[in-house]
């Protein structure tokens, strides 16, 4: 379902309980409830402050008091079709892809200072910017029409900028790029518009794979 990454999947409910307790807070955690060594419902009322949406998956429908008990925000019963998944997804998420475009919306733009313009303020669109590459002491910022800016700025900077902005990723340690001014892909390194291109880093690919499976689209024949 687009919009929705996977970072992790536990058949073990212990291991799941050390994973997430030591994890950032997430948006979703879908729990089983018949499970060895600890119950979904008690792995639950452990975990339910580590994340904004808790559902239950599970083929038997009695326990459906019992995940409301520990604050659960649905219940999906097994088997079940992608039709309900989707809709219970958006039920819960309602409004906040709206509220997010709508934000990006009204703040499309940012100031820096051109070093090579005597430190002059200089206003960038979001959607000119093609990537932002780490240079030393500061940040090359490539720009449409083969523009390039420098700024006295690091890359930690520029990840607080963008973050919020899904269309900048990082695929490698030197670059924050615009997904939208990706050309091509080839293996393993990365073509933009304005004929840069990289590899992707070691680091990094957990993300790019992510990024492939959301927006890839294959085929469904068998």
């Amino acid at each position: 379902m687009p919009g929705l990454r996977v970072s992790g999947i536990y058949t073990d409910s212990l291991q799941a309980l050390q994973s997430v307790s030591s994890t950032e807070n997430i948006d979703i955690l879908f729990m089983d409830i018949d499970m060895p060594s600890l119950s979904g419902l008690e792995l639950a009322s452990v975990l339910r402050a580590k994340t904004r949406k808790l559902i239950f998956t599970t083929a038997h429908s009695r326990y459906a008091f019992e995940a409301y008990e520990v604050a659960g925000d649905a219940f999906l019963l097994k088997p079940y079709s992608f039709a309900k998944f989707s809709t219970t997804i958006n039920r819960l998420f309602a409004g906040m892809e709206q509220s997010a475009q709508a934000v990006q919306e009204r703040d499309d733009y940012f100031l820096v200072k051109s070093k090579a313009d005597d430190l002059a303020i200089i206003r960038i669109r979001y959607d000119e910017v093609i990537a932002f590459e780490s240079a030393q002491n500061y940040i090359r910022i490539h720009l449409s029409g083969q523009r390039i800016l420098t700024a006295y700025l690091t890359l930690k900077d520029i990840l607080q900028l963008t973050a919020g902005r899904f269309e900048f990723k990082q695929f490698h340690r030197a670059f924050i790029i615009s997904t939208w001014n990706i050309s091509q892909i080839r293996g393993n390194t990365v073509h933009m518009i304005n004929n840069l291109s990289f590899s992707v880093g070691d680091l990094y690919k957990k993300q790019f794979t992510a990024y492939l499976e959301e927006k890839l689209l294959t085929t469904s024949r068998k």
